[in-house]
Parts: structure tokens; C-alpha cells; sequence
């Protein structure tokens, strides 16, 4: 099986350790007017990307998806998919690309006016040709997003044509389900349209602090992605670190999926956060001083991210 990177299609087995959910250049400024919301500079990128590849990971899933990419940035626009590809190309990571639509309020909008086959369409075309007429193929659709507490109709509009997408082209989807268990609102939607959940990743799941919404989301059968690890809040970190033990001890380590979603300049090791690089570097000490084996560190690392991502069982 394969996985599509930005440089072109490697063996799953060739991911190594991966971190599921990150963000390259992004502008997060329509929620919240802040240069911290923006990240836009490739040298800087560079050097923390090369801090993760140093401490041993080896890819990156990028999931900044349409509206994400902001308007007034080449980087963050046109340019946008090359760059990635470019900072693959530099480092040497293998990257991952998302496509599809962030939430609402970052949708074009074209996109209310688009009927739902018309969106899959311009999805496949991306997985199956390039992005935004690049030669950068998408592989994975995803971060695909809802409202706090709900799926508005444009959005149940853009999970239905994603899901459609998804069959044709086979590749993993990717959600955004934040504070709250949407999540299994997005698994609904998805699975009417008859999505194998099996293929999905709901995000954010630690931000809805809550075992028994984890425990719901791997019984039916998806990955969940604890996807802020790394936090400088030692409550938030001890707690993001308490609910995936829960997930261990609970015996669905097969199900975890783990990342840093890098999207604020502060998460930058530059600017006093851990980066990328927490997850090759300290997450495993952490994780096996309460108990957790060496085996379910690699299982949720680099075992669990081949298969996601390939559709392996």
C-alpha cells in the first residue's frame, strides 16, 4: 500500500514516525485578527521542521485546507501547495497534503452555490491531479470542519461531497470537531453516505475532555487524534496525556493518532512552544513514565498512522 506525499507516492511503511495533524503556512486571522494566527514565513518553518526530523520523526500530515491558506499571502494562495512541496524538498520529510474546506466561516462564497457532486468533483481533481492546478496531489481530505456544537447545512453539504470524494479515490478523511463531541455527528453524515469509518479521523478529540465520547468514536471503528500535544499548560498537558492512557488501558491504542496541530506562531519552539518536535522527542519519556508500553508508543506513532493513511487493516 501507498500514501501520497507531496513529492509523490512511498510505500506506508516508509512513514516512520508521524505526526497526524500540523500546519506549515496558515492564516487562522478570520476568527481572531492576529499576526500570531499567521504563519507565513518558509525560513522559519524550515528550521522547526528540521527540529522534528533531528529528534527522529519522519513525517508530517499537513491539514491546512481551503480558506486556511488566507488571501493575501502568495504563500498562503497561489503559491501555496509548491511551497509545501518545497519545504518537503528541503528537509527531506515526506509531507502529506490535506484538501477540502476548513469550516464556514473560511468557505468561499462559491461554495454555497455549488451543488454537492460539483464540490467531490474539484476534490478528486486535486487527489487525482494537482492542487489548485499544481502538480502537488492531495493525500488525504482533510481538516474537514464543523461549528462547535453543529453541522451547519453548507457544511453537511461539504462532508457529503467529501465523502463522495472519498469514494472514488479511496483516501483517508480527516474532521475538525472542536469542544465538543460533533464528532459523532461528522461519523453520521459520513457514514450515510456510505464511508467505511474505518477511513475517517475525527480531530480535536482532546479538547472535548470526555473518555466515554473517545471510547463511542473507536467503537465505531474510526481513528481519533489527540492533535495539540505539547502544550506549555502543564493542566492541559497532563490532561491531554491522562485521556490517552484512558485510550490504552482501555485497550483501543490501535485507534490513537497523535500531533501537535502547529497553527499559532507561539507553538513555534522559536517562540518559547514545542513545535513539531514533541511528539520524536519527548512524548514517549512522558508517556512511559505512567505506564504506557514501548509498543503502544510505536502503534500509535508510526503503526497506526500506515494504516490510516493506506487504508491497511
Amino acid at each position: 500500500m501507498t500514501v501520497m506525499t507531496v513529492t509523490g507516492p512511498i510505500p506506508a511503511e516508509q512513514l516512520g514516525i508521524t505526526t497526524i495533524h500540523e500546519h506549515l503556512f496558515s492564516d487562522l486571522t478570520r476568527d481572531y485578527s492576529s499576526g500570531d494566527r499567521i504563519l507565513n514565513n518558509p525560513e522559519l518553518t524550515y528550521q522547526e521542521l528540521m527540529l522534528f526530523k533531528n529528534a527522529g520523526g519522519t513525517t508530517v500530515v499537513d491539514q491546512t485546507t481551503g480558506g486556511l491558506k488566507g488571501h493575501d499571502n502568495d504563500i498562503l494562495t497561489t503559491k501555496h501547495p509548491l511551497a509545501v512541496k518545497e519545504m518537503a524538498e528541503r528537509t527531506g520529510l515526506n509531507i502529506v497534503l490535506g484538501t477540502g474546506w476548513y469550516r464556514e466561516p473560511y468557505y468561499e462564497k462559491r461554495l454555497y452555490r455549488m451543488k454537492t457532486n460539483d464540490i467531490a468533483d474539484e476534490l478528486v481533481a486535486d487527489v487525482e491531479q494537482g492542487i489548485e492546478g499544481t502538480d502537488v496531489r492531495a493525500g488525504l481530505l482533510g481538516e474537514i470542519g464543523a461549528h462547535f456544537t453543529w453541522v451547519s447545512p453548507v457544511e453537511e453539504r461539504m462532508f457529503r461531497a467529501v465523502a463522495r470524494a472519498h469514494e472514488q479515490t479511496g483516501i483517508t478523511i480527516a474532521t475538525h470537531a472542536l469542544f465538543w463531541p460533533v464528532g459523532l455527528d461528522e461519523l453520521d453524515l459520513l457514514e450515510e453516505e456510505g464511508v467505511d469509518l474505518k477511513r475517517v479521523i475525527v480531530g480535536h478529540c482532546q479538547s472535548f475532555p470526555d473518555h466515554s465520547y473517545h471510547a463511542e468514536i473507536a467503537r465505531r471503528g474510526a481513528f481519533l487524534a489527540f492533535d495539540r500535544l505539547g502544550s506549555p499548560n502543564t493542566y492541559t498537558h497532563t490532561t491531554d496525556l491522562g485521556l490517552i492512557k484512558q485510550m490504552v488501558d482501555a485497550g483501543l491504542t490501535k485507534h490513537l493518532l497523535v500531533g501537535h496541530d502547529v497553527c499559532y506562531r507561539d507553538d513555534y519552539v522559536a517562540y518559547g512552544g514545542k513545535g513539531y518536535s514533541y511528539i520524536p522527542s519527548e512524548f514517549p519519556n512522558d508517556l512511559k513514565r505512567m505506564g504506557v508500553s514501548d509498543s503502544d508508543i510505536q502503534q500509535m506513532t508510526v503503526d497506526n498512522p500506515q494504516r490510516a493513511l493506506s487504508g491497511e487493516n
